[in-house]
């Protein structure tokens, strides 16, 4: 006789023993060869990547250490964009992995961020004259070209993500978002690595062929620099149509990345630079849709258009003559407002929902997106001009264009400190009130509750439904929440939200695995419903979901099913009953349920402030290489 067995969760905890030695044995296949390379290479002898470098170099005319390696970088920055386009909707639709290794999409990530790594490894190794004025000496005989430290800082911060992520696991449960200090440090070093280009090529045109000068090379420096853009892929989540943080931190992001990119591109290159960074960026946009194409049955992202905002910056550039930071800041300025304000269109047409925000919002999106926008200019102004220095490019060719000077590296770092201050004050998600986390067993079913705690500010809801089926296999029903008018009707965005239901054979007509609706307003007042039938059954997890001005994200758990692998109250079934008042959660509760309780407060404090402090100095570490490169304009070339 066979019995029916339960089968066992994903795990939330970290990374099976097993696992954790095949990821440490790839690294090892990888760089163990690359430390005899290294070995080798400075010992004078001959390796097959050097005789590749050299190849290489004679024919796109760059240096060995920058020519391969830049390569590398791009190739492995394809390879963890794939997987990570790939694997983010897998968690949306089916949940957590078995483990890090029962993933395929994992792989690509894997060795595309130790390819980042390899590819700063190879250009130490292969640093051999001619190198550029300015280089940081190894040891008394081995000196590298500061681009080269770029993509070592970026890669380690990456590889240590990996192991980082599976401690962090082991320690505090199951982070599901993209911004998780872990996560911040292995997308953050792809994201990051990407600098390393622009300052690789503006050394290589102190040394190699092609001339430094002629528009045609400025037009391929304003792709590379373009390249830099590529930090979007922090809006992941908003492109998903899953968003866990405010949405003041899609405008700031924005706001700051094209005022920064598409300024500087205009600086650097002059009449059409800002459109040609906005077309590299639709390319990478383009480029990474078609890549994940051969990928069936996964919920694909889509992309803010941004056309705008370089058009604002054309359109400027041609009644202001003069190209200093007034005109940087003044150009971001007009990207992270009019610019992002042309987005809203785009956003309805083409974003998944809980995009655009409602239109009463924008004027405080558009506020917060300017100031955003005005930092990313000045740091745009910075950028075109050290990369100016560092190539002897010397001025752009439009009349007003003045040569950097050492302010510069001031004007990038006032831009840069606006963002973070921006991202620091908007970026972490605040609830309205305080709940009790209650779970009540009776026989084999465990059910949790979130019970207000009175005098805490708890928004309250009542819950109804079209069809009083919910926990019956293949349930679905129109939600309607009554709530005070005073406290949602001047919503950022109220939605509904159903995912991680793909094991269920019926969710392939529900938006496979994940749907987001509309809450409509009924005609009462406070009265919404969702704008399509939510599945209230099986795997699903349902939310409805409250976002007030400015960081208020909170949520009523409708349906989520019991998960005996988290440890806890939250473990227990939730399922709101037909006519039942509940409270609006702090969302992260929600939306990252496998956090592990009682962690202590110093702990986490700690583990953030180390994330947060790395990622501090290496920001600082990178604008100090990119402004010693453009200092170091008089200094003599080392002698061999």
């Amino acid at each position: 006789m066979l019995l029916a067995v339960e089968p066992t969760p994903p795990p939330a905890g970290g990374a099976a023993l097993d696992q954790v030695l095949i990821a440490a044995g790839a690294f090892a296949a990888i760089y163990v060869p690359l430390a005899i390379f290294l070995l080798r290479e400075r010992d004078g002898k001959a390796t097959t990547l050097g005789r590749l470098a050299d190849r290489v170099a004679a024919v796109d005319g760059l240096p060995r250490w920058a020519g391969l390696p830049g390569y590398l970088a791009l190739i492995s920055l394809i390879a963890c964009a794939f997987g990570v386009y790939w694997d983010v909707p897998i968690h949306m639709q089916n949940g957590r992995d078995e483990g890090p290794l029962a993933n395929p999409s994992h792989f690509p990530i894997m060795f595309g961020i130790f390819g980042f790594l390899a590819a700063g490894v190879v250009s130490a190794g292969l640093a051999k004259d001619p190198l550029p004025r300015r280089t940081v000496r190894l040891t008394p005989r081995w000196r590298v070209p500061m681009g080269t430290l770029v993509l070592l800082g970026a890669g380690l911060i990456a590889a240590a993500g990996f192991p980082a992520d599976d401690v962090w696991h082991r320690l505090f449960g199951q982070d599901v978002t993209e911004w998780g200090p872990t996560h911040v440090m292995m997308i953050g070093g792809a994201v990051t690595c990407v600098l390393a280009l622009p300052l690789l090529y503006a050394e290589a045109a102190q040394v190699g062929r092609p001339p430094a000068h002629g528009r045609s090379t400025r037009v391929v420096m304003t792709v590379v620099m373009g390249l830099c853009i590529i930090p979007m892929a922090f809006l992941m989540e908003f492109d998903l149509g899953v968003p866990q943080f405010p949405a003041t931190t899609l405008f700031v992001i924005s706001g700051f990345l094209t005022g920064w990119i598409f300024t500087a591109g205009r600086i650097f290159l002059g009449r059409g630079g800002a459109l040609l960074a906005w077309a590299t960026y639709t390319g990478i946009r383009v480029g990474i849709f078609l890549i994940t194409l051969p990928i069936p049955d996964i919920h694909r992202a889509h992309w803010l258009l941004f056309l705008g905002a370089a058009v604002c910056i054309e359109l400027l550039a041609l009644a202001w003559r003069e190209r200093g930071p007034i005109f940087a800041g003044a150009a971001g300025l007009l990207a992270g407002t009019v610019g992002l304000a042309t987005e809203w269109w785009w956003m309805d047409l083409f974003l998944p929902y809980p995009l655009p925000p409602e239109t009463s919002q924008m004027p405080l999106m558009l506020a917060v997106g300017g100031v955003a926008g005005a930092g990313g200019g000045l740091l745009g102004w910075s950028f075109a001009r050290h990369v100016e220095r560092i190539g002897d490019f010397g001025p752009s060719p439009e009349p007003g264009s003045v040569a950097g000077s050492a302010r510069g590296r001031w004007v990038g770092t006032a831009g840069t400190v606006t963002f973070i201050a921006l991202m620091a004050l908007l970026a972490a998600p605040a609830g309205a009130g305080e709940v009790d986390v209650v779970k009540q067993c009776v026989g084999d079913e465990c059910r949790t509750t979130y019970q207000p705690i009175e005098g805490t500010g708890v928004i309250m809801g009542h819950v109804s439904y079209s069809d009083d089926c919910i926990g019956s296999q293949g349930c679905t029903a129109v939600v309607t929440v009554r709530a005070d008018p005073d406290e949602v009707d001047d919503a950022i965005w109220f939605s509904a939200l159903a995912y991680q239901g793909k094991r269920e054979e019926e969710s392939q007509e529900l938006g496979d695995g994940v749907l987001s609706v509309a809450m409509e307003s009924t005609g009462r007042a406070g009265e919404y419903r969702s704008a399509e039938p939510l599945p209230l059954y099986g795997d699903w997890k349902v939310l409805v979901r409250l976002h007030l001005p400015l960081r208020t994200l909170v949520s009523i758990p409708v349906h989520m099913p019991a998960d005996t692998a988290i440890t806890g109250p939250s473990a227990g079934l939730v399922q709101v009953d037909d006519g039942t008042e509940v409270a609006f959660v702090h969302e992260p509760f929600m939306l990252q349920r496998e956090r592990k309780p009682d962690v202590p407060v110093w702990l986490w404090t700690t583990m953030y402030g180390v994330v947060i402090a790395s990622w501090l100095v290496l920001l600082a570490f990178y604008g100090w290489l990119f402004a010693s490169s453009a200092r170091a304009r008089t200094v003599a070339a080392p002698v061999p």
